[in-house]
């Protein structure tokens, strides 16, 4: 018997049922992604295992080691699980985990595939100062991103012949192949871009992606030309609103000398390549590029706060003294949340944010990203001030 689950690796234990806000943000984004009408892949297959169990059996070669396969796929919607990171440390907005028992008896396979579907309601809430044609795509993002490693892995059962093959012949103490899932994402990566530009540009807009390579750096420092204002000419006289989502890229901030769009920064992990997904809009009650984007992209958090998330991390002083630093940041105007009652626990703190603190003490998050877990578990309660 074999256990896998297959994008992310979270500690497996008994199925905990979503949220209700979980549940109606699966509704929302379900009912709008069915509605889209853009070129994606066919991911219905997973989507019917919502509803009913998918059954895939077919039989082996007589030269075969075993004799049949049987695959039985179900898949619910579960609580979002906050100690779940991508590979590289960065919080996922959602997973999509498989989560199978295999069996051999007298020459018979049998796979029985209890998968789960998660949405992380901190990255589809928060943000919410983002243009909300940009927030509406990247959540769609997030649901497709997911579903298709379910679909993949399913694509494969009921059509791989290479992997019909390896499971004909598998001897009992072999393991299963999840690989087509695609947990490295090099199929799913340029899958999503491609659906996202779609999205972009029926709401109005341009989506410019790039990658910023090591060698393109100097100790994972880059200044780099995105393009040019003039580029864009149907946009010029609303004025051009740009704004950044980014992996492996922090620090970052955009300038436009003689019209040129120029992003800089820094790469988190200086031996991996970034991704800039430039969003471009058209916005007349918008600031240019010139005038906006450095303020909204860009929040310089004082050391002396870092190193205090770091010793808040390390139990070194506890989190009503690391509350004060970001008491200190909300004066200081550097956060900004509506006025809200003075601290009165601080032990509702969710563990993912102490992991984000964490992150950010090691240089791996940015601080724009750090703020904005603040900003969220200011709006909803969780830290008050």
């Amino acid at each position: 018997m074999a256990l896998l689950l297959a994008n992310l690796v979270p500690v497996f234990g008994d199925y905990v049922a979503p949220t209700k806000q979980e549940q109606e943000l699966y509704n929302k984004l379900l009912a709008e992604f069915e509605k889209l009408d853009v070129e994606k892949e066919d991911v219905s297959d997973v989507l019917k295992t919502f509803e009913e169990p998918l059954i895939v059996s077919f039989p082996c070669d007589s030269t075969d080691l075993n004799d049949l396969v049987v695959t039985v796929v179900k898949t619910r919607l579960a609580k979002f699980d906050e100690t779940q990171v991508h590979e590289g440390g960065v919080t996922t907005g959602g997973t999509y985990t498989w989560q199978c028992t295999v069996t051999t008896s007298e020459g018979k396979i049998t796979m029985n595939c209890d998968n789960e579907l998660r949405l992380n309601p901190v990255s589809l809430i928060q943000d919410e100062e983002r243009d909300p044609r940009i927030k509406k795509a990247e959540n769609l993002v997030i649901l497709y991103h997911e579903l298709l490693h379910g679909q993949l892995m399913i694509d494969a059962i009921t059509s791989s012949d290479k992997w019909m093959y390896d499971v004909c012949n598998k001897p009992p103490e072999g393991k299963i192949d999840y690989s087509y899932s695609d947990k490295d994402h090099k199929i799913i990566n340029p899958l999503q871009t491609q659906f996202v530009l779609q999205l972009i540009e029926k709401a109005g807009g341009i989506m410019i992606v790039d990658e910023i390579k090591p060698e393109e750096t100097h100790d994972g420092v880059f200044t780099k030309k995105m393009g040019s204002l003039h580029d864009y000419p149907e946009y010029i006289k609303s004025g051009i609103h740009v704004t950044l989502r980014a992996s492996n890229l922090i620090n970052t901030e955009f300038s436009s000398p003689n019209s040129d769009i120029m992003l800089s920064g820094n790469l988190a992990n200086k031996t991996q390549s970034g991704i800039a997904w430039l969003y471009i809009f058209g916005n007349s009650e918008e600031k240019s590029i010139t005038e906006e984007e450095p303020k909204t992209e860009s929040i310089m958090i004082p050391d002396w706060v870092k190193r205090t998330a770091g010793w808040w991390v390390d139990d070194t002083i506890t989190s009503s003294a690391f509350l004060k630093g970001i008491e200190y940041l909300i004066q200081e105007g550097i956060i900004v949340v509506p006025e809200t009652a003075r601290q009165q626990s601080a032990d509702k703190i969710p563990s993912w944010f102490k992991q984000n603190a964490a992150w950010w003490s090691e240089g791996k998050i940015d601080d724009k990203t750090f703020a904005n877990g603040i900003q969220y578990l200011i709006s909803i309660g969780i830290i008050s001030v």
